[in-house]
């Protein structure tokens, strides 16, 4: 077993100083944050979703109004802050579900335009390997998170 594991190893060292190899790394996180599409869609959603927060703020302020005006509540009043409140609840999940799902969508999306960007600046520069996400280092040789940046805001309307 060792000596397979050795001839692979110097197989692998002669094919490799043989031809050089073209190696480059992208930032993933760094691309997706400077990416104007991504900033735009963040935005929209958060204009989206503007106006129903702000009713379920006042929502709330209502109910801490109706809570704080009187000392003791009678049964009705005390109903009706419990059924106020499930009300505020079930909204306030029903939204932040509805945001997350429009997030996912967003990167999902982004996703797909980065994987194109690699795979096309890959062809057109003769990469060999491109890693992205985990590294312990990278030199500026071989990132190429700007490239992969300046490729997708060119192609973009």
């Amino acid at each position: 077993m060792r000596v397979l594991a050795l001839f692979l190893l110097t197989f692998l060292v002669s094919s490799v100083s043989a031809e050089s190899i073209k190696i480059g790394y992208i930032d993933t996180e760094m691309v997706v944050n400077n990416l104007t599409l991504y900033k735009d869609g963040k935005n929209l959603i958060a204009s989206e979703f503007e106006q129903k927060k702000q009713e379920l703020l006042d929502l709330f302020n209502h109910i801490e109004l109706i809570r704080s005006s009187k000392n003791e509540l009678d049964d009705n009043e005390i109903k009706k802050i419990l059924e106020l409140e499930s009300s505020f609840k079930k909204e306030t999940e029903f939204w932040q579900t509805t945001i997350n799902q429009k997030q996912v969508d967003l990167l999902r999306d982004i996703e797909i335009i980065i994987n194109n960007a690699i795979k096309e600046l890959a062809i057109e520069d003769n990469f060999d390997l491109i890693f992205y996400e985990n590294a312990a280092f990278v030199s500026n040789n071989v990132d190429i998170s700007n490239k992969i940046i300046s490729k997708i805001e060119s192609q973009t309307p």
